[in-house]
């Protein structure tokens, strides 16, 4: 562990935004735990020293859990999330089940409430701050009569 280096989580890091986060972070020095439910199989991140890729559905708390215990026990400390994980739904509304609507709201609120508890708990422990990111899509903020997109927070 490395006193000075700040560790960030970045949820949904497996592609796209959230590897190019991942990518970004690493660029600047940071350590970073990165999770998807299939990070370790990302074709565009490696773990390495500074690293961590852990699967598991962020809308379980136990994946929060065992996300936050990694950052801790490899990093030493939690100094940021960037909560990235969120899926989208491309039918109309009307069309949604149960557990479609079950799916939104456990990736996109529940995945965000679980690890950014987590980590702020931690931060407040280390006394030292920190940051909170969450990515949200555009859609969520504008109307369409057939589609409705729920963006959470």
């Amino acid at each position: 562990m490395e006193p000075n280096r700040k560790t960030v989580i970045v949820t949904g890091a497996s592609q796209g935004i959230g590897a190019g986060i991942v990518q970004a972070f690493l660029a600047r020095g940071y350590n970073v735990v990165g999770t998807a439910r299939s990070a370790t199989k990302s074709k565009e991140l490696s773990a390495s020293d500074h690293l961590a890729l852990i699967d598991g559905d962020i809308g379980q708390f136990e994946t929060a859990q065992k996300v936050a215990e990694l950052a801790i026990k490899k990093f030493g400390s939690i100094d940021a999330v960037v909560a990235n994980a969120g899926i989208f739904l491309v039918k109309p509304f009307t069309d949604y089940t149960a557990d479609d609507f079950r799916a939104l709201v456990s990736t996109n609120l529940a995945g965000f409430i679980y690890i950014t508890q987590l980590a702020v708990k931690q931060m407040q422990a280390q006394k030292t701050g920190g940051s909170i990111v969450s990515i949200t899509r555009r859609a969520g903020r504008q109307s369409n009569c057939r589609r409705t997109c729920f963006s959470f927070p």
